[in-house]
C-alpha cells in the first residue's frame, strides 16, 4: 500500500475505532436512548439551527477582516464558508478548505494565498477563542474532570505558539519573500514567477498581524461567534430534558470541536462523538445512554443544515463538487491576471 493510500485510510480507521468503542460504552443503554429520541422536544433544533448560523455569519464578517486587500461581500464569504463545511462533512482530509479557496477565486478573484493566509490566521484564532471559552468555563465548574484543565493549557499554549510563528512570518515578511526568491532559483522558469508572486501576496495578507487592534477586534468577533455557534450545545441540552447550564455547554461543545483536530473520516465521526459523550457524563452527570441521544442530536443538528444549505449554494451557483476539489489550470491562470 502506498504512502498516500495510507494516509487516506487511517483516518478512517481510527473513526472506526473509536465508534467502535462509543457503541461499546452503549452497551445496555439502547433502551435509555431511543427513550431520549422520542421524548426530545423537536421544535428547540429551530432555535439551535439559528444560533449556529449566527454564529457562521459572523465568522464571515471576520473572514473579511482577514481579507483587507480585498473588498469580498460578507454574503458570498458566507456562501462560501458554508460550502467549505459541507465539503469538510462529506469529504476526506479536510477539503473544504481548497473547496473555499477555489470559491474565493471564483466569487471574489481573491488570490490562492491570500486565502491560505487567510485560513491560517483564522485557525489560531478559532484555537484561541475556544481555549480560552473552555477556560473561563471551567471558572465556573470548580468540580470539572482535571483533564479539562489540561486540554485548555495546551491548546492555549499550542495557540499562542502559533500566533508568534505567524507573527514572526509578517514582521519577517521580506525573510520569506527573499527564501521563496532562493527556491524558485531551482525551478522551472514557468514556475518562478509564480512562486514569488505567490510569498508575496501571502506576506501582505499576513501584515494585518502587524496591528494590534484589528487583531483584539478579530479575537472578539470570533468568541462572539463561537459563543452563538456553542449556544446550539446549550439549547439542545433542553431538548433532551438534561438539566445543564451555559457554561457546561461551553465544556462540552469546546472539546468536541477540539477533538474534530483529529484524524476523522468525513463528518469528523467517532472523534467528535467520543469526545461529546464523554465529557457530558463527566459534566453534566448523566448516563451513556442519554448522553449518546445528546451526540446524536447535536451531531445531526451540526451536519444535516449545512449540508442543505451548502448544496443548495453550489446547486444555484452551478459548480460541481468535482470542480471545487481539482482546481483547473485556467482558473489559476485568472487569478495572476
Amino acid at each position: 500500500m502506498s504512502a498516500a493510500n495510507l494516509r487516506l485510510l487511517l483516518p478512517f480507521v481510527f473513526s472506526a475505532i473509536l465508534i467502535l468503542l462509543l457503541i461499546n460504552t452503549l452497551r445496555g443503554q439502547a433502551d435509555q436512548l431511543t427513550s431520549a429520541l422520542r421524548s426530545a422536544n423537536w421544535p428547540l433544533l429551530a432555535p439551535a439551527i439559528g444560533l449556529y448560523f449566527v454564529g457562521v455569519w459572523l465568522r464571515s464578517i471576520r473572514w473579511g477582516l482577514l481579507l483587507p486587500e480585498h473588498a469580498v461581500k460578507v454574503s458570498i464569504l458566507f456562501r462560501a464558508l458554508v460550502v467549505g463545511f459541507t465539503v469538510n462533512n462529506l469529504l476526506p482530509l479536510r477539503m473544504g478548505e481548497v473547496a473555499r479557496a477555489y470559491l474565493l477565486a471564483r466569487w471574489g478573484r481573491v488570490s490562492y494565498s491570500s486565502t491560505v493566509a487567510s485560513l491560517l490566521v483564522e485557525r489560531v484564532l478559532d484555537g484561541l477563542s475556544l481555549a480560552l471559552l473552555l477556560l473561563a468555563a471551567l471558572l465556573f465548574q470548580p468540580s470539572a474532570p482535571a483533564y479539562l484543565w489540561a486540554v485548555g493549557a495546551i491548546a492555549g499554549c499550542g495557540f499562542l505558539a502559533g500566533a508568534a510563528v505567524l507573527a514572526i512570518a509578517a514582521w519577517r515578511a521580506s525573510a520569506l519573500t527573499a527564501l521563496a526568491a532562493f527556491v524558485a532559483r531551482f525551478l522551472p522558469l514557468r514556475m518562478r514567477a509564480r512562486v514569488s508572486d505567490a510569498a508575496a501576496s501571502f506576506a501582505r495578507s499576513l501584515a494585518l498581524v502587524h496591528d494590534p487592534v484589528r487583531l483584539l477586534r478579530l479575537l472578539a468577533l470570533s468568541l462572539v461567534a463561537w459563543c452563538f455557534e456553542l449556544g446550539l450545545f446549550f439549547v439542545l441540552m433542553f431538548s433532551l430534558g438534561i438539566a445543564g447550564s451555559y457554561p457546561q455547554a461551553l465544556l462540552v461543545g469546546s472539546a468536541a470541536n477540539f477533538a474534530t483536530l483529529l484524524p476523522s473520516s468525513p463528518g469528523y465521526a467517532g472523534t467528535f462523538d467520543a469526545a461529546l459523550t464523554k465529557v457530558a457524563q463527566d459534566v453534566l452527570g448523566i448516563s451513556a445512554g442519554l448522553a449518546g441521544a445528546y451526540d446524536l442530536i447535536v451531531h445531526a443538528t451540526l451536519f444535516l443544515p449545512v449540508v442543505v444549505v451548502g448544496t443548495l449554494v453550489l446547486w444555484r451557483s452551478n459548480v460541481s463538487f468535482g470542480q471545487l476539489t481539482h482546481t483547473p489550470k485556467p482558473a489559476i491562470d485568472t487569478l495572476r491576471a
